[in-house]
């Protein structure tokens, strides 16, 4: 019986080491980018509490020599209360992949935001979900469709006796459905992870230039970091485990136009 037991055991060690050699060793590459951001928006107000807003964006890559995205986007915010805000936002998204390939993505963003006024001080909390749902074919074990994502954003902001309000924030990205890596996504089931993928820190300044024109400047650092995971289409092997970290430096102009 023991030497029973003990082949019984040896088996499945053997089992789970084979197993586990058929993941490659996870590879880990780290890299930085300056970028830029340039948005425009209307804003309409519907009534005291509600307002709608379109805006376009275009983003900027590889030191500025590169469009990354080119976004349309519509959002609809609710506030019943000066301390809360609610609001839902849809974005076309063209992004550009290689020479002359653009892909399609539509994001909805869900948000939910507390505000509190101490002093000069505005303090927020904004709550948002995300989901990305792309308008190409993708494997769900490499990249999930619509892959969604946690936000959680702590703001603060300063009433200046000027025109500028200065603000700063800091913002967590969470993955809500993210694909674990398995040896075979043909024999295995999919797997959902949760990590933080993204931590954003900004700082920058409205100017208000009347009542109707409002400029936003901002200098942005986003550290990204996002498991990707690559599988032999014919065999369904894992070819490809890495970690990819990103320092982004981003410089952002927005432009609005209240009605």
């Amino acid at each position: 019986m023991k030497r029973f037991l003990l082949l019984t055991l040896t088996a499945l060690v053997a089992h789970c080491t084979v197993a586990q050699a058929q993941i490659p060793t996870l590879a880990e590459s780290s890299s930085s980018d300056l970028q830029a951001r340039f948005k425009a928006a209307i804003e309409i107000p519907l009534g005291d509490k509600w307002s709608i807003q379109w805006g376009e964006q275009l983003r900027t890559k590889d030191s500025f020599g590169t469009i990354d995205k080119i976004l349309s986007s519509i959002t609809l915010d609710y506030e019943p209360w000066k301390w809360l805000e609610v609001g839902g936002e849809y974005a076309f998204v063209n992004e550009k992949k290689g020479a002359g390939d653009w892909r399609i993505k539509h994001r909805i963003n869900f948000n939910v935001t507390g505000k509190l006024k101490v002093g000069r001080f505005d303090l927020s909390l904004r709550e948002r979900i995300r989901l990305v749902e792309r308008g190409y074919e993708t494997n769900e074990y490499e990249t999930p469709d619509p892959f969604t994502t946690l936000r959680t954003r702590f703001k603060v902001a300063y009433n200046t006796p000027t025109r500028w309000k200065p603000y700063a924030y800091a913002e967590l990205y969470t993955t809500l459905n993210a694909p674990k890596v398995v040896s075979n996504f043909m024999t295995e089931d999919l797997e959902r992870d949760n990590y933080i993928n993204r931590i954003r820190l900004v700082v920058g300044s409205e100017l208000k230039l009347n009542d109707k024109h409002k400029m936003d400047l901002h200098y942005m650092v986003n550290l990204n970091r996002s498991y990707k995971m690559g599988y032999d289409k014919t065999t369904g092997d894992v070819q490809k485990w890495a970690l990819e970290k990103l320092c982004a430096h981003v410089i952002c102009v927005e432009y609005k136009f209240t009605l």
